[in-house]
């Protein structure tokens, strides 16, 4: 019976998958950089399109902040509101 090979050998394959160029990271702006883009957020009642992005200066470089226009319900009538990334809501008058 021929040896068993050892789990070792075939760690190698692993490292040479990876392939393909480095994007750059990902843009993820803190609570203090929503707030202040929050601050320049048009009313979403007007605003004509789904959504809006707020440019902000960080570490001398400019990024943006996009905000996406949802309807929320409330009770039976329906209210626009600016949410980043569907996990922060904003209301106009909070800001």
């Amino acid at each position: 019976m021929p040896p068993k090979q050892s789990s070792s050998s075939s760690s190698g394959s692993r490292t040479s998958s990876i392939s393909g160029p480095r994007s750059a990271p990902r843009f993820i702006p803190n609570l203090k950089q929503i707030n202040e883009a929050a601050n320049e957020l048009p009313d979403p009642d007007i605003w004509p399109e789904a959504t809006f992005e707020c440019p902000v200066v960080v570490e001398g470089k400019q990024r943006s902040i996009e905000f996406e226009l949802k309807s929320i319900a409330r009770g039976k009538k329906h209210a626009s509101r600016w949410v980043y990334e569907g996990k922060v809501l904003i209301r106009k008058r909070d800001v």
